[in-house]
């Protein structure tokens, strides 16, 4: 897909550049707000290049960014323009929860209005359970299956260790492929277009360079935790191989979208989404820990209703386990794929948002799935 989030090019080498660069990845320039600076500036910077005449109407109807409030955005928005120092309630539990549950409603909605939003994520649940069903089989015929889950896996074999380690990162290439076809949707959808399952996919295969390298690299930061963690079931080391795997998720998060929406290669990708998180860090925060605490009340549930169906034929009809044992995998697998798809659409609009910012301040608006969210709270 064609970059659509900034129009601004270095005025040393041409290469496109952001609002909030320091220096330019391509040349090493030092920049400031699209000016070069120190000895790198020439001697009479009369000329405007905070934001040129192309960035200006790169909006819909060619609305001028420097208008203000009325301008346009690139998505659907439903309200005036919204500061994040204005977000509803406080950090507490019930607000977390409150504005976590409200964004997956507007989420619930949007794939309501357009089923293919959800379909890449179920499409990514089914494959990792094949992959997983695969790496069993194979496990199983080379011995290695017991070894696995024996004292931390120390009794597999070289070959076991290279299928383990494959897996995984098949696992994260599915994973992150189909993700970035959700990315692709989510942007499609809130611009008002149809979104096509086919142009997706394209958009991740196009940018399947970039997936391979966040693939490979995730696969080492899972090393790196599973390394700090040891064997210790809890304890500091514990609570730092946690931390490690939550911050890169966010990260990766944070880069598909990145990476597909800008065509960006992996170290683009990186330093972009390290700029975003650093300029949005309160409302990634107030997002995040809404999703991961209404995601787990919500996993919580799923099990709890997965046991009682199982449970619940086993004591009264016992014909019927099999038939309850599928109803409550297929719960699991839809309430996986949902969770992940909700997590895309956030990560997803934060992003829009964050872009909107960059070009024209912080009156650009929330997308509309994001500001209810964000001004919940009990």
């Amino acid at each position: 897909m064609a970059s659509r989030t900034s129009d601004l090019t270095c005025p040393a080498c041409g290469e496109r550049i952001y609002p909030s660069d320091q220096k330019c990845l391509a040349c090493g320039a030092r920049l400031d707000e699209g000016r070069l600076v120190g000895t790198e500036a020439p001697a009479d910077d009369t000329a405007e290049h905070v934001v040129p005449p192309a960035a200006r109407t790169a909006w819909p109807g060619g609305t001028d960014a420097a208008a203000g409030p009325s301008v346009d955005v690139p998505y659907a928005t439903d309200a005036a323009p919204w500061r994040p120092e204005q977000v509803a309630g406080g950090g507490g539990l019930f607000d977390s929860i409150s504005r976590g549950w409200v964004f997956l409603r507007e989420s619930f909605a949007m794939a309501f209005r357009d089923k293919d939003l959800f379909l890449p994520s179920l499409f990514s649940v089914l494959a990792n359970l094949v992959l997983l069903g695969g790496l069993g089989l194979i496990l199983y015929l080379t011995g290695n299956l017991e070894a696995l889950f024996a004292d931390e896996g120390e009794g597999l074999t070289v070959t076991g260790w290279v299928v383990l380690l494959a897996a995984t990162l098949t696992g994260y290439l599915v994973t992150y492929f189909f993700t970035g076809m959700t990315v692709h949707l989510v942007d499609v959808h809130l611009r008002g277009e149809d979104a096509q399952l086919g142009s997706a996919f394209a958009d991740s295969l196009r940018n399947i360079g970039g997936i391979t390298a966040l693939a490979v690299v995730s696969v080492a930061m899972a090393l790196i935790a599973g390394a700090i963690r040891g064997r210790s079931r809890g304890g500091l080391r514990r609570m730092a191989a946690d931390t490690v795997e939550r911050a890169w998720l966010a990260a990766t998060y944070l880069m598909l979208p990145v990476m597909i929406l800008e065509d960006a290669p992996f170290m683009q990708s990186a330093d972009r989404a390290t700029r975003l998180h650093r300029h949005n860090l309160l409302q990634i925060v107030i997002g995040e820990l809404g999703l991961m605490i209404t995601a787990r009340i919500i996993s919580g549930l799923t099990v709890f209703v997965a046991i009682g169906l199982a449970v619940g034929a086993y004591f009264g009809a016992p014909a019927l386990l099999p038939v309850a044992i599928a109803l409550a995998l297929l719960l699991f697998v839809l309430t996986a794929a949902f969770m992940a798809y909700v997590r895309t659409a956030f990560y997803t609009c934060l992003y829009l948002w964050a872009v909107a910012m960059e070009t024209v301040g912080e009156t650009a608006p929330a997308p509309a799935p994001l500001r209810p969210a964000l001004q919940a709270g009990w």
